[in-house]
């Protein structure tokens, strides 16, 4: 159990990095009756947060909420209820690119069953569980941009074909 003192650490600590944090997810890694992450799963999951710049943060649900409250105005995210979040609660502090944190930590829990999520804090937005997990599973930027290169290039690469093909039949003038 931990003194006043070190609580008081670890909400000054909050308070300094959910400001900074671009994407804030609330997950689960330990619930009654089940079996929750190892400490080798927990090492692993934050080695893969740091080098994505993203930070998890174990602590009692009073101080994530008294973190929170004095960061964020809570009425403006209905849904978002600490206290109704079962087992383990871990925050997940992301300075990084949103999507990519939010793909990272999919990855990790479709190998490791005992993280879940309640739902994340994402451009002034909360939102629930389920659109985390779609906003986890969207394609990467990348691969987006390279769809929509694509899909611009069909239409001119095949007025040019035709063209081509019509410059063909066309007898010499």
């Amino acid at each position: 159990m931990k003194n006043k003192t070190q609580k008081k650490e670890e909400l000054k600590k909050l308070k300094e990095k959910l400001p900074k944090s671009t994407i804030t997810v609330f997950t689960t890694f330990s619930r009654a009756g089940e079996k929750g992450l190892s400490v080798a799963q927990m090492s692993e999951l934050k080695k893969v947060l740091r080098a994505i710049d993203a930070e998890l943060f174990v602590t009692k649900k009073t101080l994530m909420d008294l973190a929170l409250r004095q960061y964020v105005d809570i009425s403006k995210y209905p849904g978002l209820d600490i206290y109704g979040m079962d087992g383990s609660v871990g925050l997940v502090l992301g300075g990084g690119e949103g999507y990519a944190i939010s793909k990272k930590l999919y990855e990790f829990a479709k190998k490791n069953k005992a993280l879940q999520f309640f739902g994340a804090i994402f451009e002034n937005n909360f939102i629930g569980k389920d659109g985390f997990l779609e906003m986890a599973k969207m394609p990467s930027r990348e691969t987006l941009l390279a769809r929509l290169f694509g899909m611009m290039k069909y239409p001119i690469s095949g007025l040019a074909i035709v063209l081509s093909e019509v410059a063909k039949l066309k007898p010499e003038a």
